[in-house]
């Protein structure tokens, strides 16, 4: 199965939210494909942004694999646009960033490198081992916990893939 994988991200310029999304070729090559100006968070700008993309000539018919940073809104406008079949990647470092924000600093170190050895196993067994980290933050950081919980399965999809 070829995957082309396309990437979507929110860019801010002072005030203004741009959502970019970037394609990765078979070869490794990145293209712009497009470009709209509002938030990530914002259903109606990732849904529009995507169905322009269709409107252009990208094909619904084939297998994408979508990279985000984690808006529901951009899961729920993939579905929509391309379909709920195609897999989705959460970004491992927005992932990372969002956990640390909650947690004290003589943590923090500990917890990412905990994480990213969980990224580097067999999708079961990370997925077991970043669950088992987010128990050990339940007790003093429940936002963290819940944080990393959020999208976990997610999070080791290109590992599921192979």
């Amino acid at each position: 199965l070829e995957l082309l994988i396309v990437y979507l991200d929110e860019v801010i310029f002072g005030e203004h939210h741009v959502l970019v999304t970037v394609g990765v070729d078979a070869e490794g090559r990145k293209h712009v494909l497009g470009i709209a100006e509002g938030a990530s968070e914002n259903q109606a700008v990732a849904k529009g942004s995507l169905a322009d993309l269709v409107r252009r000539g990208l094909k619904t018919g084939r297998k994408y694999l979508f990279v985000i940073d984690g808006p529901k809104a951009l899961r729920a406008a993939i579905d929509a646009v391309f379909g709920a079949e195609n897999p989705v990647q959460r970004c491992r470092h927005h992932k990372i960033e969002n956990v640390m924000g909650y947690l004290r600093e003589h943590l923090k170190d500990q917890t990412k490198a905990a994480m990213r050895a969980a990224f580097r196993l067999p999708a079961k067994e990370g997925m077991a081992r970043l669950e088992k980290q987010a128990e050990w933050l339940e007790r003093e950081y429940p936002s963290a916990a819940a944080s990393l919980r959020e999208g976990l399965a997610e999070m080791l999809t290109v590992t599921h893939l192979g």
